[in-house]
């Protein structure tokens, strides 16, 4: 009878030890071994199995691309295990670095990698299976080899993004049109979008200290549901960490240090717009004080950098004093005194963005994929600057205030006996409440409204976060309160899913009393 299951027994200093070998049949079994006499040779406990990877190539013999962006392509590629009995092999996405590309580039892909490589382990993380450079040079097919190196990153394959499926360009017949669909129908779509990416930022941001800083539908993916399976659902995924940030003791691995930090208009922080800007400065040899001269539109706080141009040394700022039109260092400058030099301040981007470009993606989806979330933070700009301490200067107090007025806008007015016309409180006549509307013109559910706001508006009582808070962890409120919004419409968020229509595959039709209390129950649910 085979021993190969059981358990071995210790080494009891008899001269027998076990020792875990891998058999051909890729099953672990023991081996009874004489131990030396001197000395035990050190034998490694693990086992590997070889796995391949090619590019796909059409019927032409030419590779087959998924996509293209700023410093890299994706391209069609095969995954084989060589070492299974079965030859199983699968699709899987080839992202390679192009030729040409500047420095800053190159290393912002090995970043990728690194940081993609610690927040593994997440089912709405894109899955990483290998990376690194090819020592093949047969590996890249010959029509690309004048224009990408041989540097990889082999990934999951996933359908398209998130882009993609709200604009219908990779393929219109799978667009998701949420306009179409009634508030209540939209608000669960957009919690099947939005629940999976937050939980997977806050895995990354509190697990491995990652940020992302670049969240929008286009680094969005989707795996759309197979037709032929009715338990099949929706799969979303984040992806694209080239411009992330991770830190640990011995390194910070971010491109804070070299250049801005890019984003896209719609969805990236205000630390992020305007990243960097210039400042007229007094710097004193031994002095933690920098005086300016200059007024400037961005905030300045905890957390950011300060620097003379072309000089290579950066200074943590730790406060600034407006009236005195000072700037605190969390160091005495150590360089010479100079007088009318120009200095450049550099914004701290990390856990706070990724927060406000999730509130961003949340009013974007919550509108139809229709509004700007840029004009909504403009109308939020005169409370986000209101500094009084009193117990309306919170978010909460905020909407409810915006919210009245705009119900009481709405409202049937009265008309003025003597002009004839319709009267208007002096507060409401110049109030416009567009950037509250969905793409039908109708008023987003002050409850989305207010997640939406307590994101994008940081440094309030009731914010998800302060701007220079890099190590909040205020988006685990996020993700409970984005939660809630299933519990505000009586919904048991484990069964949430069940009530989102798959477009891919039928519905089956029930049929007697049951269908008719089921009618009756979900039209009630869609009129509330």
């Amino acid at each position: 009878m085979s021993n190969n299951n059981h358990i071995p027994p210790p080494d009891m200093g008899h001269g027998v030890q076990y020792q875990a070998s891998a058999q051909q049949d890729g099953q672990f079994g023991y081996e009874e071994r004489t131990r030396p006499a001197v000395e035990l040779t050190q034998v490694s406990p693990y086992i590997s199995r070889s796995r391949t990877y090619a590019f796909v190539v059409d019927n032409d013999g030419n590779p087959i691309e998924l996509g293209s962006g700023r410093f890299a392509k994706a391209y069609l590629g095969e995954e084989r295990w060589v070492q299974s009995k079965t030859a199983f092999r699968r699709n899987v996405a080839i992202k390679i670095l192009q030729k040409g590309v500047s420095a800053e580039d190159q290393l912002r892909f090995q970043m990728e990698k690194e940081l993609l490589e610690r927040v593994q382990g997440h089912p709405n993380i894109v899955e990483l299976f290998a990376s690194g450079e090819s020592d093949n040079p047969a590996f890249v097919p010959p029509q690309l080899r004048d224009r990408v190196e041989s540097d990889f990153m082999l990934m999951e394959l996933l359908d398209m993004s998130l882009e993609e499926r709200l604009k219908g360009s990779r393929d219109r017949r799978t667009r998701d049109d949420l306009l179409s669909q009634s508030p209540a129908e939209r608000l669960f779509r957009v919690l099947e979008y939005m629940v999976p990416i937050a939980t997977a930022v806050e895995y990354s941001h509190l697990i491995h200290d990652v940020c992302h800083r670049d969240i929008k539908p286009a680094n969005i993916l989707i795996k759309l549901p197979d037709p032929r399976l009715r338990g099949s659902r929706l799969r979303v995924v984040l992806a694209d960490f080239n411009v992330g940030k991770g830190e640990d003791p011995d390194s910070d691995v971010s491109m804070t240090r070299f250049q801005n930090v890019p984003g896209t208009l719609y969805y990236q922080s205000p630390e992020q717009e305007i990243n960097q800007f210039e400042l007229l400065v007094n710097v004193q040899q031994g002095s933690p004080d920098v005086e300016f001269y200059e007024n400037f539109y961005s905030n300045i706080q905890a957390n950011d950098t300060f620097s003379l141009w072309n000089r290579p040394e950066m200074y943590p700022i730790v406060g600034i004093d407006r009236s005195r039109r000072k700037l605190l260092l969390g160091r005495p400058w150590n360089e010479p005194t100079e007088s009318n030099v120009r200095a450049k301040v550099t914004k701290a981007v990390g856990r706070p963005a990724d927060i406000y470009s999730l509130g961003a993606l949340l009013y974007y989806l919550a509108s139809g994929a229709w509004a700007n979330p840029k004009s909504l933070y403009e109308a939020f700009y005169k409370f986000i600057e209101y500094e009084r301490e009193d117990e309306n200067n919170n978010v909460a107090a905020y909407i409810e205030h915006e919210y009245r007025i705009i119900q009481n806008l709405r409202a049937p007015k009265t008309e003025n006996a003597e002009t004839g016309g319709i009267e208007l409180a002096p507060e409401d006549r110049f109030f416009s409440y567009k950037h509250y509307l969905d793409g039908n013109g109708e008023l987003i559910d002050p409850a989305v409204m207010l997640i939406v706001a307590k994101a994008m508006i940081r440094n309030k009582p009731d914010s998800y976060c302060t701007t220079w808070d890099l190590q909040t962890s205020g988006i685990t409120q996020l993700v409970h309160d984005l939660m809630g919004l299933y519990t505000r419409f009586g919904v048991d968020p484990a069964a949430a899913s069940a009530l989102i229509d798959n477009d891919n595959y039928p519905i089956q039709q029930r049929s007697g009393l049951m269908s008719r209390t089921w009618s009756k129950l979900s039209g009630a649910f869609r009129k509330s």
